[in-house]
């Protein structure tokens, strides 16, 4: 994933994941961190290079079993390509 900073790196995907927002707490400040227990694991399975059908698919269990949300594929989907096509800036730079 490039030389990024990791703290910068780990700001960069919770912007992704706050304009994922699947539940609908992007507007309220106190909740910038709400989706910091992904970055982690999302880090680790963009570093081994992760495709975005492999994210797309753990970003949905996330949904399910961790925010206990019905599907959304197309969110899921849309996520998913947004920190691939991320991964691939980032290495660029």
């Amino acid at each position: 994933m490039g030389r990024r900073e990791p703290k910068h790196a780990a700001a960069q995907i919770r912007d992704l994941l706050m304009e994922w927002d699947a539940i609908g707490v992007s507007d309220e400040p106190n909740a910038a961190d709400e989706y910091d227990c992904m970055i982690g694991p999302l880090t680790a399975h963009l570093r081994a290079g992760a495709d975005s059908a492999f994210l797309r698919d753990w970003i949905a269990r996330e949904r399910g079993d961790h925010f206990g949300l019905p599907a959304d594929l197309g969110a899921d989907s849309a996520l998913a390509e947004a920190l691939v096509a991320w991964r691939a800036r980032t290495e660029r730079s």
